[in-house]
C-alpha cells in the first residue's frame, strides 16, 4: 500500500492507529484494574493481561534488577509497538516497519531506554564512564552504543520489507489462487517473522540496558 491521506504517508497513518490503540487499551485495562476490590473475580480477558503482564516483569526483573519498574514500561511499550507493526499488513494496513524512517525512530527510542537506565542506576557517573578511559574517544564510545542499534534498526527493516515483497510477489503470480494460498504465506511472514524480530529487539534493548547497571543493582535483585 503506497500513497499519502491528507499529506501524510500510510505507513504513518498505521503508526498513527497503533499508538492510539495501545493508548486506549491500556487507558481501559488501567481502569478495570483499579475498580477491582478484594474478592472480586477478574475476567478472562482481564486476567490473561495480568498474568502476562507479570511473566513481562519478571523477564525484566531477572535481567534488570532493581531498576526494572523503570525498564519495564518503557520495553513492553516497544515490544508492543513493534509486534503490531509488524503484524498490520494482516489488516489491510501499509507495515510501519518497513520503512527506514520507523526502524530508525524505534531504535532511537531503544538508545534512550539504554541510556537512561544507565542514567537512572549510575546517575551522572554514567556520562563519566562514556568518556573513559581519556574524554577524547567520548564520541567513539557512544558511537559504539549506537551502532548496535543501527543495526537493529536495519535487520527489522530488511526482514519486514523482504518479507512484504515475497508475499506481494506471491499474490501477483498465483492470482485467483492466491486466495488459498497467499493467507499461510502471509502468516508466515507477518506473524512468525514479526514475532521473532520483535524478540530479538526486546531481547537487544534488554541486553545493552543491563550492561550500562551498577553490578550491585544487578546482585541486589537478583540475590
Amino acid at each position: 500500500m503506497r500513497g499519502t491521506l491528507f499529506g501524510i504517508p500510510m505507513y504513518m497513518w498505521t503508526t498513527i492507529i497503533i499508538v492510539i490503540f495501545v493508548t486506549i487499551i491500556s487507558l481501559i485495562v488501567n481502569i478495570k484494574i483499579r475498580k477491582l476490590k478484594v474478592g472480586d473475580k477478574p475476567s478472562k480477558f482481564l486476567t490473561a493481561f495480568i498474568v502476562g503482564i507479570d511473566a513481562f516483569n519478571k523477564f525484566i526483573k531477572g535481567n534488570i534488577g532493581k531498576h526494572w519498574k523503570y525498564v519495564s514500561p518503557l520495553v513492553l511499550t516497544l515490544a508492543v509497538t513493534v509486534f503490531l507493526s509488524n503484524i498490520s499488513g494482516l489488516f489491510a494496513l501499509d507495515t510501519p516497519t518497513k520503512y527506514t524512517t520507523i526502524t530508525a525512530a524505534l531504535a532511537l527510542f531503544s538508545f534512550f531506554i539504554v541510556q537512561s537506565t544507565g542514567i537512572v542506576s549510575r546517575k551522572w557517573r554514567h556520562i563519566k564512564t562514556l568518556g573513559e578511559p581519556i574524554v577524547f574517544i567520548f564520541p567513539l564510545n557512544l558511537l559504539s552504543d549506537f551502532m548496535p542499534l543501527l543495526s537493529m534498526t536495519l535487520r527489522l527493516f530488511g526482514n519486514i520489507a523482504s518479507g512484504a515483497v515475497l508475499v506481494g510477489l506471491v499474490y501477483q503470480l498465483t492470482g485467483w489462487f492466491s486466495i488459498i494460498v497467499a493467507p499461510p504465506v502471509q502468516l508466515i511472514f507477518d506473524i512468525g517473522f514479526g514475532t521473532i524480530q520483535t524478540l530479538v529487539f526486546v531481547m537487544l534493548t534488554v541486553v545493552f540496558s543491563a550492561g550500562k547497571l551498577e553490578t550491585s543493582d544487578l546482585e541486589l535483585e537478583i540475590n
